[in-house]
């Protein structure tokens, strides 16, 4: 190729456009208003610069795409995303040429040839001018498609543009589209999120609307259950029906994938997850439990149950396996809802953690009456003589002079069961007891521990101090061999009550009438015989057949009739008080009676524990004034142990004008009697296994306690003379090896309930809720 004043004659698009010249190669192009070079370097860099000018025009026009078939581009567009174009130097080689190298004009100064270094505007050289504007047109915009000249270069923000003007680079057209698209992607995201919200909390309001009708069908299924007025076999299979149906339209609309997935989210998709979980419990419930329950229901009727004094023996063997089926899915629906998580703020926002806790304590009431049920039909048969005549001692307990499980005993008689047919024959005051007050020998053979804490007393002699231990399956074990000593006879068992368990009967039969016509009703039964009656009846032989006329109107009450479904219920009420204890002397059926409020046995299990037990130790009937109240307060403490304290108080309520009888201090004797009227109490306090006691102070003041055990739980013991008026405040420190997680707190069935106050801890039953099947 030849160089001449008119340029380069290479043909526009040519792929090679180096010069002839190798030493050409090292020059660098001359830019406007540089010093000028020797003639044939400065023919080579100005026919460089002219090609220059003319490929960055063909690429700005597109005219590059016009060049021969064969022949690579000289360089290529800059691809989205892509770095620096690549174009031949002077030499052909490759170089990055950044995107201001396109416009040749010079920002601050550039060095020459030569090696020189030109400053903007500096004056050319003598035969600059065609190196000039030969620089002018390397500087100059791309021409248009025509070739005449277009505007100056915008600048670094114009990319080359390719044929049919589609973006070659990542300009402004570039961005705005990549802009259009982010925002459209964005927009389209957050509608599907939006959509998938809504779609989450519509189906949540649909499942809301479906669990809240089969709660309240629950609900109301529970209440006629517990008051015994069930439906029809018909009508009941038909609620369990549709609490069925709920609860299945309930779990599809919160089993599907978008609520799964909205429910794996950290801390909002709690509710979520506690809801499902939720609903999967009452679903599995309302398939298994509720049907069971359906059974039963037919099955135990009250109406069908019991007819006057016989009971259906064979209907309650039939409830075993539906009872057995309905504990089971209630045990599976508690130990599913307490899996559940309690998810905090938006538990409570959202309702989910109050229906957590609905639920959790629906189960427990209802595991308390399917309890009561599994144990009647495990053992009721045969205790109710289903395979031979029963006979059980009935002791009725006087509070007024207080013992651990109720008080001394006041009357007694003898329950026959002959296949669910019951009778009640000789009852009889305390003036008749079998061989008198006190057996002239032993009657039972006492364990070292236990004689050690009771043996003092007699109990296995004395029939007043046969229950001071609160664990019945002992009071019952000495009352039978008391009864046997005094009458040769075997009893299969025993069975205790007070004053208030006769008046829970009478409320679900009639009033009482005595042979003088005097009416007792369940209101005025309790303040007649442990109060009134020492002043209405003036001799000991006097109230002996007092006691035994009121035992035998209240029986002719409840062999009357009355209703089955109230006495059952007050029956109930009275063993969870502790007022209604039941001993067997089979071993297979004490077993089934010790883990229930029924069979009243201390605990064996490990955890927290409380019994306050007040104990007359003066022979008075005193007690009947006696009001109790109790704080226990935990501190948890490093390691999981608890610092507890327990503070007593006891107070004397007595009026002034009580008999010689009731104000008695057989423990001390009195010229001038009691006429203060000051009470005397062995009081007792029961911890949890390897609890430590750490002190006491009584009135404030540091006082010592005896300190023992029984069945291996810690007991502290000590006497406390009350005066008519006073109040005595007994603190004690216990360090507890556990602080929890509740508190089981076993109740004494006193005349008038104490206050019990609990902070730190829950509190809970003694006793196991599950009854083997």
């Amino acid at each position: 190729m030849t160089a001449g004043g008119s340029g380069d004659e290479t043909s526009p698009g040519s792929g090679d456009s180096r010069p002839a010249d190798p030493d050409a190669t090292r020059a660098i192009p001359r830019q406007s208003g540089a010093r000028s070079a020797p003639d044939d370097a400065q023919r080579h860099a100005k026919a460089e610069r002219h090609a220059e000018a003319q490929r960055h025009a063909e690429a700005h026009t597109g005219t590059a795409d016009a060049r021969p078939a064969g022949r690579a581009p000289t360089w290529l567009p800059r691809q989205p995303g892509a770095g620096a174009p690549t174009r031949p130097d002077a030499t052909g080689t490759g170089r990055v040429v950044p995107e201001a190298d396109s416009v040749d004009a010079p920002a601050a100064g550039e060095f020459s040839a030569s090696g020189e270094f030109s400053a903007p505007g500096e004056a050319s050289a003598p035969g600059g001018a065609a190196e000039t504007a030969a620089a002018s047109t390397h500087g100059a915009s791309a021409t248009d498609g025509t070739g005449a000249p277009g505007e100056a270069p915008a600048g670094d923000g114009d990319l080359p543009v390719g044929a049919g003007g589609a973006p070659g680079g990542g300009g402004p057209q570039r961005r705005r589209l990549r802009y259009r698209w982010l925002v459209g992607g964005g927009a389209l995201v957050f509608a599907v999120v939006v959509g998938l919200v809504g779609w989450v909390g519509v189906r949540g309001l649909m499942a809301r609307t479906q669990l809240d009708e089969a709660r309240s069908r629950i609900a109301a299924l529970q209440q006629q259950a517990l008051a015994g007025h069930l439906p029809s076999d018909a009508d009941l299979h038909a609620q369990v029906a549709a609490i069925g149906q709920r609860a299945r339209a309930a779990r599809s609309l919160t089993a599907d994938p978008v609520w799964s997935a909205f429910g794996r989210l950290p801390w909002a998709g709690c509710p979520l997850r506690s809801a499902a979980g939720l609903v999967r419990a009452v679903d599995t419930m309302a398939g298994t439990g509720l049907p069971a329950v359906a059974d039963l229901g037919g099955t135990l009727n009250p109406s069908r149950l019991r007819q006057e004094m016989t009971i259906d023996v064979a209907a309650l063997a039939a409830a075993r396996a539906p009872a057995r089926r309905a504990a089971a899915a209630l045990d599976t629906l508690r130990a599913a809802a307490e899996r559940t998580p309690v998810c905090g703020w938006t538990g409570r926002v959202s309702g989910v953690d109050d229906a957590r806790a609905e639920l959790i304590h629906r189960g427990a009431t209802l595991s308390g009456a399917l309890d009561n049920v599994a144990l009647a039909a495990r053992i009721g048969p045969d205790m109710l003589g289903a395979a031979g005549r029963r006979r059980y001692l009935l002791v009725v307990q006087n509070p007024a002079e207080s013992r651990a499980n109720g008080g001394i005993i006041g009357g007694y008689g003898l329950l026959t069961a002959e296949n669910g047919t019951l009778s009640l024959d000789g009852i009889s005051g305390n003036g008749s007891l079998p061989g008198g007050p006190t057996q002239a020998s032993s009657t039972a053979n006492l364990p070292a521990p236990f004689a050690a804490r009771y043996g003092s007393f007699w109990p296995d002699r004395v029939w007043a101090n046969a229950n001071l231990t609160p664990d019945y399956p002992t009071a019952g074990r000495l009352y039978t061999g008391l009864y046997r000593a005094g009458t040769g006879i075997e009893v299969d068992g025993t069975i205790s009550v007070d004053p208030t368990t006769l008046s829970y009967l009478l409320a679900g039969s009639r009033p009482a009438v005595l042979p003088g016509g005097q009416v007792v009703t369940a209101n005025n039964l309790v303040d007649l015989v442990e109060s009134k009656v020492y002043d209405q009846v003036p001799t000991v032989d006097g109230r002996d057949r007092f006691f035994a006329q009121v035992g035998q109107a209240v029986y002719a009450s409840v062999v009357a009739g009355g209703d089955t479904t109230r006495l059952l219920t007050g029956l109930a009420k009275a063993a969870r008080e502790g007022r209604l204890t039941v001993s067997s002397n089979h071993a297979d059926e004490q077993d089934e009676l010790s883990s229930t409020a029924l069979g009243g046995a201390l605990p064996t299990g490990s955890g927290p524990y409380l019994a306050v037990v007040t104990q007359n130790a003066s022979a008075s009937k005193l007690d009947y004034w006696l009001r109790r109240q109790t704080t226990y307060r935990v501190q948890r403490m490093p390691g999981g142990a608890g610092a507890v304290t327990i503070v007593i108080r006891l107070t004397s309520v007595a009026p002034d004008h009580l008999s010689d009888y009731v104000r008695n201090r057989e423990d001390e004797a009195r010229p001038d009697g009691n006429p203060t009227g000051q009470n005397n109490i062995w009081l007792s306090v029961y911890t949890g296994r390897d609890s430590l006691f750490a002190g006491a102070r009584l009135d404030g003041q540091p006082i010592g306690l005896a300190v023992g055990s029984e069945n291996g739980l810690p007991v502290v013991s000590t006497y406390l003379p009350i005066d008519r008026g006073q109040t005595r405040t007994l603190e004690i420190k216990v360090l507890e090896p556990r602080a929890g997680p509740a508190l089981a707190v076993r109740p004494q069935p006193l005349p008038v309930p104490e206050r019990l106050d609990v902070q730190g801890v829950l509190v809970t039953s003694p006793w196991s809720r599950r009854v083997r099947n």
